[in-house]
């Protein structure tokens, strides 16, 4: 029998989109707006900027654990061979110029627009042996061209692989960011660093990607789109990525699944800066910290909301 989410409390979705790669820019993207727009949903879309060098990524492959979740979840045949070339083979083509129309036709239809990175693969790979210095190059960099083509500065951030430290909370919070998502975890907070709190709100993602559970505990792309339907629960801070590579191209079938049975329970969808809103608005967030850790699914480890413990059993 299928899991009904009560309708007794508001149950709320926030909808984050990563995009990480030039096909997932020029084809995800596009796929995914003409989806939401059938589906009258908002969500909050994080492009890459500069390079895509998906293909320094390779190295991954002598992670314990990162080829069989790539086999799993079908990873390979959502980047494309062309794409896995990039940076190696065949030079990193600025990503956001590919189609500078897109930014600002999401922009147009609603959508919260902000920044995952300049170089996707350098942020994920580098960021923690990363100085302050070409941190800020690396947003300078991601922000002005993003500020060129829209003609404003972004003011939300999410970050590659969930990897964030100290210094890139500074950054971003000097840059004008106030609101970002970059750890995993269960709630919403304000970044307790090492020797102060920054007034910048995290949300991190609660739910599990699609990738990260596809091939895991009877999940199929049959039935994916309902085991995460069933994860959403009213009064729970309930925030979903998804990446213009999978959802927005092979997989879209799945999410258009779950956004419908979605709407169909009532469930309201928000962009990130609603959620951040609504949250500032009706209660003070506590200081946490972070840890890297991982998660059930994922290769690598990756920022980790305190307190925030998973298990392989977790729903």
């Amino acid at each position: 029998m299928e899991t009904q989410i009560s309708q007794t409390a508001e149950t709320r979705v926030t909808l984050k989109v990563d995009v990480d790669t030039k096909v997932g820019f020029i084809h995800g993207v596009r796929n995914l707006a003409d989806l939401m727009a059938e589906k009258k949903v908002k969500a909050s879309y994080f492009l890459s900027m500069g390079p895509d060098n998906s293909g320094r990524a390779l190295k991954r492959l002598f992670r314990p654990g990162f080829l069989a979740k790539q086999m799993r979840s079908g990873a390979a045949s959502a980047y494309g061979p062309v794409t896995m070339l990039y940076g190696l083979l065949l030079p990193g083509p600025i990503i956001a110029k590919a189609a500078p129309n897109l930014p600002n036709r999401l922009i147009n239809e609603g959508h919260e627009v902000g920044i995952h990175a300049w170089d996707h693969v350098f942020w994920h790979d580098c960021l923690r042996r990363m100085g302050r210095a070409r941190l800020s190059r690396e947003l300078g960099l991601a922000f002005g061209l993003f500020e060129d083509i829209t003609g404003f500065w972004p003011g939300t951030f999410a970050s590659p692989g969930w990897q964030i430290t100290d210094q890139a909370f500074e950054a971003l919070f000097d840059i004008g960011v106030r609101h970002v998502s970059t750890t995993r975890g269960v709630r919403a907070f304000f970044p307790r660093l090492k020797d102060k709190t920054l007034p910048l709100l995290e949300i991190p993602t609660t739910l599990p990607t699609l990738d990260e559970i596809l091939g895991r505990n009877g999940v199929t792309r049959n039935n994916a789109a309902k085991y995460l339907a069933d994860l959403v629960k009213p009064e729970k801070l309930n925030v979903f990525t998804l990446h213009g590579e999978v959802e927005g191209r092979e997989m879209a079938f799945v999410l258009k699944e779950f956004l419908q049975r979605l709407l169909d329970r009532g469930v309201v969808f928000e962009r990130l800066i609603e959620t951040a809103d609504r949250i500032l608005s009706e209660t003070t967030p506590p200081a946490l910290g972070y840890y890297y850790g991982e998660l059930p699914g994922r290769a690598g480890d990756m920022a980790l909301e305190q307190g925030f413990a998973p298990r392989e059993n977790d729903k």
